[in-house]
């Protein structure tokens, strides 16, 4: 690799927090205009090694090189002097000020009596926006924004630095495929500005997409690296999980049994219009929409988190009683929320404890909990999903993406439920533990339970569905069986 292209290189950088190892003697190197994708499981060390790059964490040990000279990282602030700017998945923006605020929020224009130069700013701020294609006013307060928009307001605050290495985490996970497509335009422009990106993602047809280079961490070592043109997505994949996966979405054909779920013209306040549908016992009904499209929120009503104002809802043939969760619990349904830490697990409270949270009934008496029962049950789910937790006292907090959601997964299926809705249930995960996850969909509907699987990914909408409903608005505008399904005529109903 000629030096003269190379803009950063990482050395044999090693990074130990108490008990864990997160980075062993890691090498990364990025070149002048490229596009280097790192990926890995979770905990495979990704997040530790763009954290030392921010700032955030210092290295224990090795050497970055930066521009042909060997440089420290103590803050943030050396960071963006430097010219390396990392976009987080939680964007770090102020949503009360303007967009040319947030732009240059750490180094605002000033004049020479130090005020700030305000016309300067917003001309700047102009000219950035427009050399990224996105045409909005400076003057925009933050928070009128899409989260695509705010990123790009991040990347503008990258190149109003002057930012030769721009990380970005995870940028797609909250994206619509059009956003996506304009955030890949937008990183082609920076690669022709000769800026370098390290693109950090769980999504491998990502990966292939847009990268020139591919690392793999697992463990907290470098494990490969090489030019996308000379790998492929299985070799990738046998990189970071240490094994070859046959498939990503095993899937059992077996016959609908009866009518579980009935949703009859479901009505909400603000989202929901007349939505129909019906769930078999033994069938994956997957669901689709863009941003917006009303599936989480389809999901709550059906479950009772959400009030409704028309329509009825039938589980096994009993009405469900509207606006009440534990009534649709007892009757067997279950929900995954979408956002597992806040609205499911509870974090400071171990492993055993967040399994077995809406079954403590069974495992009390006369007001006290039976500690060896519950013990002895959730090791019983751990070990049947493969669980990955030095403890069952271990508190969830510290499990990986993809273990607090097998734990949530076994918290529902604790209570022999006949429906389950799994909302986004492999957002943010690796991809050895969405192949688990997918496995354990064709496990529920193979022993006949009702399963409803909400997906923003497409792969997996068209990987795990037996049945696809797309919705639109908040109403369904199109409705596919497995064999007829293509990504075409899904994004055709979706933008209906």
């Amino acid at each position: 690799m000629s030096p003269e292209v190379t803009i950063l290189q990482i050395k044999g950088v090693s990074k130990e927090f108490p008990g864990v190892k997160a980075l062993d003697s890691v090498d990364l190197s990025l070149r002048k205009g490229e596009v280097h994708a790192l990926v890995g499981e979770n905990g495979a060390g990704k997040s530790t090694l763009i954290k030392i790059l921010a700032g955030v964490y210092l290295k224990d040990s090795g050497e970055i090189i930066f521009g042909n000279k060997p440089v420290e990282i103590h803050s943030s602030a050396d960071s963006l002097k430097l010219g390396i700017k990392v976009v987080f998945q939680e964007l770090a923006l102020v949503p009360q000020m303007t967009v040319a605020e947030n732009v240059f929020l750490e180094s605002f224009p000033l004049k020479k009596n130090r005020s700030i130069d305000w016309e300067k700013m917003f001309s700047r701020t102009t000219d950035i926006l427009l050399s990224i294609g996105l045409p909005i006013s400076p003057k925009n307060r933050l928070s009128s924004l899409t989260v695509s928009q705010q990123q790009m307001v991040e990347i503008a605050r990258a190149l109003s630095h002057e930012a030769k290495v721009v990380v970005m985490d995870e940028p797609t996970s909250a994206l619509t495929p059009n956003e996506i497509k304009f955030l890949f335009n937008v990183i082609g422009k920076l690669k022709k500005l000769g800026i370098g990106v390290i693109y950090v993602t769980h999504k491998l047809e990502e990966v292939f997409e847009i990268s020139d280079r591919v690392t793999v961490l697992r463990d907290g070592r470098l494990i490969s690296s090489k030019d996308i043109r000379d790998t492929s997505t299985d070799e990738v994949v046998k990189d970071m999980v240490g094994r070859s996966i046959k498939t990503l979405f095993p899937k059992t054909h077996t016959g609908k049994g009866k009518v579980v779920l009935s949703v009859e013209s479901l009505s909400t306040e603000k989202k929901l219009k007349d939505v129909s549908l019906k769930v078999h016992a033994g069938e994956v009904i997957g669901i689709f929409g863009l941003l917006g499209a009303g599936r989480t929120e389809l999901a709550k009503a059906v479950f009772g988190m959400d009030s409704i104002t028309g329509g009825r809802i039938i589980l096994d043939g009993k009405y469900l009683k509207i606006g009440s969760t534990s009534h649709s619990t007892k009757m067997g349904l279950g929900l995954l929320t979408e956002d597992r830490k806040e609205e499911g697990l509870v974090l400071q409270m171990s492993v055993a404890q967040n399994i077995t949270l809406p079954s403590i009934r069974e495992f009390s008496s006369f007001g006290f909990i039976r500690r060896k029962m519950e013990t002895e049950r959730s090791k019983e789910f751990v070990e049947k999903f493969s669980i990955k937790t030095p403890s069952l006292r271990q508190k969830v907090m510290f499990l990986s993406g993809g273990n607090q959601q097998k734990v949530l997964i076994a918290r529902w299926l604790m209570k022999k439920l006949k429906v389950i809705i799994l909302d986004e249930p492999t957002r943010g995960i690796d991809v050895g533990a969405k192949a688990e996850i997918h496995r354990l969909i064709d496990e529920l509907a193979k022993e006949g339970m009702a399963v409803v699987v909400m997906t923003s990914e497409m792969p997996e909408l068209l990987g795990v569905s037996d049945h696809i409903i797309v919705m639109s608005n908040g109403r369904i505008s199109g409705e596919f069986e497995r064999d007829e399904a293509t990504q075409e005529k899904i994004l055709a109903a979706a933008i209906a």
